[in-house]
């Protein structure tokens, strides 16, 4: 007799079997606490109803979820945390994730799909909001707000599953709904308009570390509404609920997407939480430190990629190397090699061992968009000079460099280094500022008669940009015996010359320069001289 796999269908209701016995035993233990009320019969289908009709997409609920995710888009640019949970008071999320939560309590397929579609239009609204509102707001640095929400926590973790289990018991008690919604919201519409923000400033690290954190915040809500609704007896009974294939198979798959990245998250919080006590001890035995002189200690663990650590302790005194012997006992522990930022803050007394912890406390909340860096590193590698100043621009994201000189190099070679630092800039902007020249001599050549730019041309434009000079007095030249027909060539390319300035928003005036005043080794037989470093004017 040969073996007859079991259907989808059967496996399913063998699932459903099993479930339905364990969950029986901890319904009646939940019903003779008296939490819940009475759902069985009419009660209970009439809620289910409810959270089913509350969950269904409607115009209304595409406008508040607009209008949520660009208050909160615009607090988290703000840094205001007022300003953000008050968006979440007109967020529309939780009917929608109460209705999935209902339907894994049942292992509802078709219900699940359903809610699983609406929120994903709700959550695409709040990214699109997102990303509009960043590129039309003047202000795009990564506050803390922002950098807050950029990759899940165990705090994001243990708010996100309070906040299910609040809404999911003041669902099934019929009052409060309202108010609990706030606080789910806080968990989710923040997220999506972190995302809208990362993309907006093409920062894909921000983006996808904000979705990831609604993703893991999604799925605790609503597997806390399920178990509410499980336990409470408010979910439809198992038996009565359809086994089509489809159905069986949308549920599978939504619950996998929403398990995958909770499991991930789960084990990254996880491993951080180990590697941090790890850390912790091993800081207090190589300087002998008590714990509480750890002032600050962070310690990031990425899926892929190596660990690194940002410490702050208050020493008696200075300990030499000690990043270094830290680094060789965690690579030892570890079998990987952390980057550790480690700063001793020398106090000898107890007044000033106080004094620099709750200096450290306020650094830390001052700096909150001390993550959002640029790899500058990177940076000066691409460009491949020595950098004798550099500074960053955090509200406009902007790298600024000044190179030395270097032999040989042409306005071109330094604009193509800076093409090659915008590569490796991780969404940032990099402006190098080529060496001053105090006069720049540019070849134009005509076709039929009308100036036309180069290459060089463009470079000479990009450099000026760079130098941030207004006011350049032009002066085209045309290397032959002074001829009506070679100054009119002359002026028109340096009025050619002081047009395209205008286009970059550099003002310019356009002069004839006579052939018995040309600079010697000037390029081609016309072009035009750019007069950058003007003489003081000297009082007699």
């Amino acid at each position: 007799m040969s073996y007859v796999p079991p259907s989808l269908a059967s496996l399913s209701a063998q699932l459903r079997s099993g479930v339905a016995r364990s969950v029986a035993m901890y319904s009646a233990q939940m019903a003779r606490t008296g939490l819940f009320p009475d759902l069985t019969g009419e009660a209970g289908k009439a809620l289910r109803r409810s959270v089913r009709e509350d969950g269904q997409i409607t115009k209304s609920y595409m406008l508040m979820c607009g209008l949520s995710a660009g208050i909160a888009t615009l607090g988290l640019l703000q840094s205001s945390t007022a300003v953000v949970i008050g968006a979440m008071l007109i967020s529309p999320l939780m009917g929608p994730i109460a209705s999935m939560g209902f339907g894994f309590a049942s292992l509802d397929g078709r219900q699940i799909r359903e809610a699983a579609k609406v929120i994903a239009i709700g959550a695409a609204i709040g990214i699109l909001t997102g990303i509009l509102l960043t590129w039309v707001s003047p202000i795009r640095n990564a506050t803390s707000e922002i950098v807050a929400r950029t990759e899940p926590t165990l705090l994001d973790l243990v708010v996100a599953v309070f906040s299910g289990i609040a809404g999911a018991y003041a669902t099934v008690q019929q009052k409060g709904a309202t108010a609990i919604g706030v606080a789910i919201a806080t968990a989710l519409m923040p997220p999506l308009a972190t995302v809208g923000y990362g993309l907006g400033v093409a920062n894909p690290g921000f983006a996808l570390g904000a979705f990831l954190l609604f993703l893991t915040n999604l799925a605790a809500i609503a597997f806390s509404f399920a178990l509410i609704a499980r336990l409470s007896g408010a979910a439809r009974p198992l038996a009565k609920v359809e086994n089509a294939p489809r159905f069986i198979l949308a549920g599978l798959v939504a619950f996998s997407v929403l398990a995958a990245p909770l499991g991930v998250t789960l084990y990254r919080v996880t491993a951080e939480a180990r590697a941090q006590a790890t850390v912790r001890r091993m800081l207090t035995d190589e300087l002998m430190l008590k714990p509480m002189n750890v002032a600050q200690l962070q310690v990031r663990w990425p899926l892929r990629g190596t660990p690194s650590i940002d410490a702050v302790v208050i020493v008696p005194q200075y300990t030499n190397d000690a990043d270094r012997r830290l680094t060789v006992r965690l690579e030892k522990e570890w079998g990987i090699k952390p980057g550790i930022n480690l700063q001793q803050v020398v106090a000898a007394d107890l007044q000033s061992q106080t004094q620099a912890l709750v200096d450290a406390a306020v650094e830390t909340s001052a700096a909150g968009i001390a993550r959002d860096t640029p790899p500058l590193v990177a940076i000066r590698e691409a460009v491949g000079l020595p950098t004798q100043a550099l500074w960053v621009n955090r509200t406009e994201r902007t790298v600024q460099l000044v190179p030395f000189a270097a032999d040989g190099w042409q306005l071109g070679d330094y604009r193509n280094a800076e093409q090659e630092a915008a590569k490796v800039a991780a969404g940032w902007n990099v402006r190098i500022v080529p060496p001053v020249q105090p006069k720049l001599a540019v070849a134009i050549a005509f076709t039929d008669g009308a100036p036309q730019g180069s290459a060089a041309f463009a470079d000479a434009i990009w450099a000026i940009q760079r130098w941030g000079v207004q006011g350049i007095p032009v002066a085209g030249y045309v290397q032959k015996p002074g001829t009506e027909a070679a100054d009119t060539s002359a002026l028109a390319a340096a009025q050619y010359a002081v047009s395209q300035l205008a286009k970059a928003g550099i003002r310019g005036s356009a002069t004839v320069l006579p052939a018995d005043r040309l600079p010697r080794g000037v390029p081609g037989p016309a072009g035009v001289v750019f007069d950058i470093v003007r003489p003081p004017e000297r009082k007699p």
